[in-house]
């Protein structure tokens, strides 16, 4: 198993006191596209239970984005494991093949099985996105490109559809449910594994995983905003709109619970806000992630459109730089910067 992994696993023999973890850039990455994947399924779920036809769009593009972002996220978990062909040990007893392996109270044993769960249902919505008529979505022309798709589409996943229609509501209700859940669950497991460690500053972040929870949900409705933009919606948009308002709730949020965080931390979150991080953290994190997007409606972002895509963009970089502020700044300069 990678060092990483076994220091927090593993108690050091002298002290026994777990060690800290070493995360570089796979970490910092899994970190920003699971919460983008866990809010983009979340997000959907909502939506898809509100039943608006006008924001049936945005439900497809959160389903075809999330499930290839979790299989990228299990790619960089799998590397980062540093012997990737023992990553179902994971998930399974080597010695009792096939029991499960679930240790509700180890972060990283619930995370690896809140990534499975997740999956599974984001596959099974995206499989649904591919069931739409050609033309319904963005890239339907790999349908009508690949003629082996174009008939799976025609002879599996259309009658699989349509018999998914006909089940009673009550079924459908609990499947969004569980979407999200699994979304959210994605979405705030990865600050709730950081203050699972021994690291000080961390450890004492009980607030993380509300943090990184707001964060996922804040930046995958900026995403959502950015693509319905990119295919023509106005800033006048129903769909835009509602999204917008969502967003600078979530935004709003983000930033009283950052605040909150840093407060109860005291002395001890200073490698957050001081330093060459704390510059970061002031102008990229505080100023472009979340002052920025909240004030939009009042700074001169740009007429219509324009002013929706820079709030965007200026959220999805503050939640990017959020992840290496709080993953980089406790372990440097132990941890180079350019550590994987």
């Amino acid at each position: 198993m990678h060092p990483a992994l076994l220091q927090i696993l593993a108690a050091n023999p002298q002290s026994g006191v777990a060690l800290p973890p070493r995360w570089g850039w796979y970490v910092i990455l899994y970190f920003f596209l699971g919460g983008l994947a866990g809010g983009l399924l979340a997000i959907a779920a909502a939506l898809d239970a509100v039943g608006d036809d006008r924001d049936r769009e945005a439900v497809r593009l959160a389903h075809r984005l999330a499930f290839p972002l979790v299989l990228v996220c299990g790619a960089l978990l799998t590397i980062d494991l540093g012997q990737p062909l023992r990553f179902w040990h994971m998930l399974i007893k080597s010695n009792r093949f096939p029991e499960p392996l679930l240790k509700p109270w180890s972060p990283i044993s619930l995370g690896s099985w809140i990534v499975m769960v997740f999956a599974i249902i984001a596959f099974v919505e995206f499989l649904g996105t591919l069931a739409d008529a050609p033309g319904d979505n963005a890239g339907d022309d790999v349908l009508t490109k690949w003629a082996w798709l174009a008939k799976f589409r025609r002879d599996t996943l259309v009658p699989a559809r349509e018999r998914v229609r006909s089940w009673p509501s009550a079924v459908h209700r609990t499947w969004q449910a569980l979407a999200a859940l699994a979304g959210l669950a994605l979405a705030g497991y990865t600050g709730v594994l950081v203050t699972g460690t021994s690291r000080v500053a961390w450890h004492n972040a009980r607030l993380m995983g509300a943090l990184f929870l707001l964060s996922g949900a804040s930046t995958a409705y900026a995403l959502l905003m950015l693509l319905l933009v990119r295919r023509g919606r106005g800033a006048a948009d129903t769909t835009v709109r509602k999204l917008g308002a969502a967003d600078q709730w979530a935004v709003g949020f983000e930033l009283l619970v950052l605040a909150l965080m840093l407060i109860s931390l005291g002395a001890l979150g200073r490698p957050f806000w001081s330093g060459g991080f704390g510059v970061v953290f002031w102008l990229g994190v505080v100023g472009i992630g979340l002052i920025i997007p909240l004030a939009r409606h009042w700074i001169a972002l740009g007429p219509g459109e324009h002013g929706v895509t820079r709030a965007a963009r200026c959220v999805l970089i503050g939640g990017f730089l959020l992840r290496v502020v709080i993953v980089m700044s406790p372990q440097y300069p132990a941890v180079p910067l350019w550590h994987l």
